[in-house]
């Protein structure tokens, strides 16, 4: 066992080593399920991730991965239901995974002058990216969470 200092003093142990069963996985189970999905335009938000160079828009971080660079394109206001958001560029940011969960979360919102609500900074805006005012409107509504 290790043990692992905290910031309040206490200790905590971590197994040095894990040990599982052979076999362990044959014993799960299995179950086979169906599920209903929207269908996306997968070229709208690689346009879009292509249009801000993979950079997030809130904060501008850019990740570097083997694979090529990332990003997400997250809907401002959700397509499924309750929400029915519609699939279309006016709809989307480009952000990191952070801001991506802040943003789903309602930790993190987007005033109407695009100045960001839950951390200081701007919204960055390319030329030909016209944000639905509608969308951010939306979501400062119905997710957007007083932190304070």
């Amino acid at each position: 066992m290790v043990k692992i200092p905290s910031l309040s003093g206490a200790t905590e142990t971590e197994p040095s080593g894990v040990s599982e069963e052979r076999g362990f996985y044959d014993m799960l189970g299995r179950q086979e399920q169906t599920t209903a999905r929207i269908v996306r335009d997968a070229a709208l938000a690689v346009s879009l991730k292509r249009l801000y160079k993979y950079a997030c828009q809130m904060c501008g971080l850019s990740l570097r991965c083997p694979a090529g660079p990332y990003a997400e394109a997250a809907h401002i206001r959700p397509l499924g239901s309750p929400h029915d958001g519609p699939d279309v560029i006016s709809n989307m940011l480009c952000l990191c995974p952070n801001h991506h969960v802040l943003f789903d979360a309602g930790a993190v919102s987007v005033a109407r002058d695009l100045s960001l609500i839950g951390e200081p900074g701007k919204l960055k805006l390319k030329g030909r990216h016209k944000i639905g005012q509608e969308h951010l409107a939306y979501h400062r509504e119905h997710f957007l969470t007083d932190l304070t």
